[in-house]
């Protein structure tokens, strides 16, 4: 299966914190199972660096942490890119064209968009996220969506009980 990681997803693997161990769950299985496999956009690769740097600023982690948290997902990124278990998705005109539509529709923030468009395209079986506004929105455009904070169980079936 194919899962869609958006970045309030990502960081749960490289920040403890409430659905952290589902997230856990999404990248063992990645890594032991070869039907599994997970898709982001490259947005993500900025927005989760972005969002590792605001825990520090606000004091959650200190700076050993984030520079750790940081080097961890870089390397699980590009060792999950060798295995062809984890799909980049570029950012392409086509993507952008879309984003603007479902900004119009949605009244959401591109990079929301982005991550609505990018699961649709990647045909993702489903979108992890902890982000409310943007499950619903999904919800919405037909995109089947789990919350790593809440419904685990579904993630895991998903995975097929990874």
């Amino acid at each position: 299966m194919l899962v869609y990681l958006d970045s309030s997803a990502i960081v749960k693997r490289y920040i403890e914190e409430k659905g952290s161990e589902a997230i856990d769950t999404v990248y063992a299985s990645i890594e032991q199972d070869g039907n599994n496999r997970a898709a982001l956009s490259i947005w993500n690769l900025g927005e989760v660096i972005g969002a590792i740097d605001t825990r520090r600023q606000r004091g959650d982690i200190d700076e050993k942490s984030m520079d750790d948290a940081i080097r961890l997902f870089a390397g699980e990124t590009k060792k999950f890119v060798a295995m062809r278990r984890l799909i980049v998705l570029p950012i392409t005109g086509r993507l952008l064209e879309q984003c603007r539509e479902l900004v119009v529709k949605h009244h959401i923030y591109q990079a929301d968009a982005l991550q609505l468009a990018a699961a649709r395209y990647s045909d993702s079986m489903l979108l992890i996220t902890a982000d409310k506004r943007l499950a619903d929105c999904a919800k919405v455009e037909g995109i089947e969506v789990a919350n790593p904070e809440k419904d685990s169980q579904k993630i895991v079936a998903a995975l097929g009980g990874a």
